[in-house]
């Protein structure tokens, strides 16, 4: 181990960084059911499906007044495709999928409040990385 520390420490230094961040939880809805998870829940155990917009400035714009530079955005993995209570909030929202409300609400978080977003959105197909990324 000894070893092993002092070559990380040649390549990349001690030095540890941190950005303060604010939780945007947009959903709690997955369309799976891993054990170990305790973010993900049922539609009944929610008063919404997603954050609306006005949510999400509310929270963003009170962690940017504490000091916060990210907006760490959360949520469970494609839950239209498991709660038809989400696919239709969507697309009486005009979306067709969450990624699609994320890459939106996560711009529209940069625009009005400076925070950089980044987004714990389980696997996705290159072509919503990419639509992220841009």
């Amino acid at each position: 181990m000894e070893r092993a520390r002092a070559v990380r420490d040649a390549t990349t230094g001690t030095r540890i960084t941190f950005s303060p961040k604010v939780f945007i939880p947009l959903t709690m809805l997955c369309r799976d059911k891993c054990g170990y998870c305790t973010f993900a829940q049922p539609p009944a155990r929610l008063e919404k499906p997603y954050l609306t917009a006005e949510d999400i400035l509310v929270i963003a714009r009170q962690g940017a007044r504490m000091g916060c530079h990210e907006a760490l955005f959360t949520l469970g993995e494609r839950p239209e495709e498991r709660y038809d209570i989400a696919a239709k909030w969507l697309r009486d929202n005009g979306y067709d999928s969450t990624v699609h409300y994320l890459h939106d609400m996560a711009k529209l978080v940069l625009d009005e409040t400076g925070l950089l977003p980044h987004a714990n959105a389980g696997a996705l197909y290159h072509d919503e990385l990419a639509m992220l990324r841009a």
